[in-house]
């Protein structure tokens, strides 16, 4: 009898540690934002954005703001390929660093070939409020200090802001190389995001 009693009292026990080793890997894991190298890159280069001087032409605003934009994410990728080991967003990061320094290029070309002459204070100001939205969006993010994670969290919220970027300058912009780029900011960033979304629910546990 004490023998069974034994045995069930064993049972229970491993059964306990089952579940709390499965509570385990449901549970969500956060890092502190100011310890997080990544969000680092991410609140300096919004910093740097919203300290910005911009001139009321809509296209000039534009361009600048894409310019300090890519640059960020071009940091978030070089964290990524530094310190991240996943192959499927080690291979977005390349593509992004790829593809945003070709934009830098052209956004250089545009802004030194165009002087800014339209009065548009209004595209300012939403480019403001889409910037200051992203922020607090940003500031909720769930990270772990896991760099593939935190990477594909972070470029999510990145690329958002951009298309909320781009979108205004196809309303308030008159510049043909200017909305080419925004309406392709739009598509190749849209694309990505639900690539990224994809990874993000196939890797729950990161």
């Amino acid at each position: 009898m004490k023998l069974a009693i034994k045995i069930m009292a064993i049972a229970g026990i491993l059964l306990f540690i089952q579940a709390c080793d499965k509570d385990d890997i449901n549970k969500i894991k956060i890092q502190n934002h100011d310890d997080n190298e990544m969000m680092t890159i991410m609140h300096n280069m919004m910093d740097e954005m919203m300290a910005m001087q911009m001139p009321p032409d809509p296209d000039n605003a534009f361009a600048l703001m894409m310019r300090m934009h890519h640059q960020g994410a071009i940091d978030m990728a070089n964290k990524e390929l530094q310190s991240g080991d996943d192959a499927q967003m080690r291979e977005m990061a390349q593509k992004i660093i790829k593809d945003q320094n070709a934009e830098i290029q052209e956004l250089t070309t545009f802004l030194n070939g165009h002087v800014p002459h339209l009065n548009v204070p209004e595209f300012v100001t939403e480019q403001m409020k889409n910037m200051e939205r992203s922020g607090r969006v940003t500031d909720l993010q769930i990270i772990n200090g896991d760099t593939d994670h935190d990477f594909a969290m972070l470029m999510i919220q990145h690329h958002q802001n951009a298309i909320g970027n781009a979108k205004l300058e196809l309303i308030y912009g008159h510049e043909s190389a200017m909305q080419t780029m925004a309406k392709n900011i739009i598509e190749k960033q849209d694309q990505e995001i639900s690539e990224i979304q994809t990874w993000l629910l196939a890797n729950k546990n990161r």
